[in-house]
Protein backbone atom coordinates (compact mmCIF):
# COMPACT_ATOMS: atom_id res chain seq x y z
CA UNK A 1 0.00 0.00 0.00
CA UNK A 2 3.03 2.08 0.77
CA UNK A 3 3.93 1.87 -2.87
CA UNK A 4 1.04 3.18 -4.25
CA UNK A 5 1.84 5.56 -6.57
CA UNK A 6 -0.81 4.88 -9.61
CA UNK A 7 -3.41 3.71 -8.10
CA UNK A 8 -5.79 0.78 -9.53
CA UNK A 9 -5.21 -2.97 -8.17
CA UNK A 10 -7.66 -2.56 -5.86
CA UNK A 11 -7.88 -5.79 -4.18
CA UNK A 12 -4.30 -6.42 -4.65
CA UNK A 13 -3.70 -3.64 -2.53
CA UNK A 14 -6.58 -4.79 0.05
CA UNK A 15 -5.41 -8.04 0.97
CA UNK A 16 -1.86 -6.95 1.24
CA UNK A 17 -3.26 -4.52 4.23
CA UNK A 18 -4.93 -7.61 5.51
CA UNK A 19 -2.16 -9.57 5.08
CA UNK A 20 -0.21 -7.19 6.83
CA UNK A 21 -2.69 -6.39 9.94
CA UNK A 22 -3.15 -10.37 9.88
CA UNK A 23 0.64 -11.14 10.71
CA UNK A 24 0.89 -8.02 13.81
CA UNK A 25 -2.26 -9.29 15.03
CA UNK A 26 -1.07 -12.77 15.24
CA UNK A 27 2.36 -12.48 16.23
CA UNK A 28 0.64 -10.04 19.18
CA UNK A 29 -0.83 -13.61 19.57
CA UNK A 30 2.23 -15.43 19.59
CA UNK A 31 4.58 -12.89 21.79
CA UNK A 32 1.61 -13.21 24.53
CA UNK A 33 0.34 -17.72 24.26
CA UNK A 34 4.08 -18.62 23.28
CA UNK A 35 6.86 -15.84 24.30
CA UNK A 36 10.01 -15.68 21.97
CA UNK A 37 9.71 -19.29 21.07
CA UNK A 38 7.59 -18.91 17.96
CA UNK A 39 7.23 -15.44 15.52
CA UNK A 40 4.97 -14.90 12.77
CA UNK A 41 6.20 -13.31 9.87
CA UNK A 42 4.68 -12.80 6.22
CA UNK A 43 6.69 -13.78 3.30
CA UNK A 44 6.42 -12.38 -0.20
CA UNK A 45 8.35 -14.31 -2.68
CA UNK A 46 7.99 -12.03 -5.63
CA UNK A 47 6.59 -13.84 -9.02
CA UNK A 48 7.01 -17.51 -8.87
CA UNK A 49 7.18 -19.53 -11.87
CA UNK A 50 3.83 -21.46 -11.71
CA UNK A 51 0.58 -22.03 -12.69
CA UNK A 52 -0.71 -18.87 -10.81
CA UNK A 53 1.40 -15.96 -12.37
CA UNK A 54 1.81 -17.86 -15.80
CA UNK A 55 0.09 -14.90 -17.19
CA UNK A 56 2.60 -12.58 -15.74
CA UNK A 57 5.45 -14.10 -17.11
CA UNK A 58 5.26 -12.04 -20.68
CA UNK A 59 5.86 -9.09 -18.34
CA UNK A 60 8.44 -9.66 -16.13
CA UNK A 61 12.09 -9.70 -16.44
CA UNK A 62 14.07 -12.70 -17.09
CA UNK A 63 15.56 -12.17 -13.17
CA UNK A 64 12.79 -11.53 -11.92
CA UNK A 65 10.85 -14.57 -12.46
CA UNK A 66 11.66 -17.33 -9.93
CA UNK A 67 11.53 -20.91 -9.76
CA UNK A 68 10.12 -22.13 -7.05
CA UNK A 69 12.94 -24.47 -5.17
CA UNK A 70 14.91 -21.35 -5.21
CA UNK A 71 12.50 -18.59 -3.57
CA UNK A 72 11.78 -21.21 -0.84
CA UNK A 73 14.96 -21.53 -0.05
CA UNK A 74 15.53 -17.69 0.31
CA UNK A 75 12.46 -17.31 2.31
CA UNK A 76 13.69 -19.39 4.59
CA UNK A 77 17.17 -17.92 4.90
CA UNK A 78 14.64 -14.74 5.85
CA UNK A 79 12.88 -16.30 8.43
CA UNK A 80 16.46 -17.77 9.66
CA UNK A 81 18.67 -13.80 9.47
CA UNK A 82 15.46 -12.26 11.19
CA UNK A 83 14.61 -14.21 13.78
CA UNK A 84 12.61 -12.63 16.42
CA UNK A 85 13.50 -9.16 15.07
CA UNK A 86 11.73 -9.64 12.38
CA UNK A 87 8.94 -10.65 14.49
CA UNK A 88 5.04 -9.28 12.86
CA UNK A 89 6.20 -7.46 9.91
CA UNK A 90 6.16 -8.99 6.03
CA UNK A 91 9.53 -9.64 4.32
CA UNK A 92 10.56 -10.24 0.66
CA UNK A 93 12.87 -12.95 -1.10
CA UNK A 94 15.36 -10.68 -0.66
CA UNK A 95 15.77 -9.80 3.08
CA UNK A 96 13.48 -6.42 2.19
CA UNK A 97 10.45 -5.05 4.53
CA UNK A 98 7.10 -5.37 2.54
CA UNK A 99 6.02 -2.41 4.07
CA UNK A 100 2.38 -1.95 4.90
Amino acid sequence: VSDNRLGGWYSYRASKAAVNQVVRTFDNYLRDSAGPRAVAVGLHPGTVRTGLSRGFWGSVRPESLFEAEWVAERLVEVVRQRGAEGRGRCWDWGGREVLP
